[in-house]
């Protein structure tokens, strides 16, 4: 059987223009705006731990550290740099 994650609710404030953008890709995606949300930030979190884990890379932090911070392997962390 397959585990399904559970959802919280949340809210959060977003101007109009950002929320159109949401929806026209939601639309272009044959999403929902909830699934097409979670998809983006999902998306937006990766980038935001590689770009980190670059910048920590670039300031010292070990390769290995820095391939485990951005959860990636060491192959893929080393094409991001």
């Amino acid at each position: 059987m397959l585990k399904t994650k559970e959802l919280v609710r949340t809210n959060v404030m977003l101007d109009r223009e950002l929320l159109k953008s949401i929806d026209e890709f939601a639309k272009d995606m044959a999403e929902d705006r909830s699934t097409a949300i979670r998809q983006l930030l999902k998306k937006a979190i990766s980038e935001e731990k590689v770009a980190l884990a670059v910048k920590k890379f670039q300031e010292g932090l070990s390769f290995r550290k820095a391939a485990e911070m951005a959860g990636l392997d060491y192959w893929d962390f080393q094409f991001e740099l």
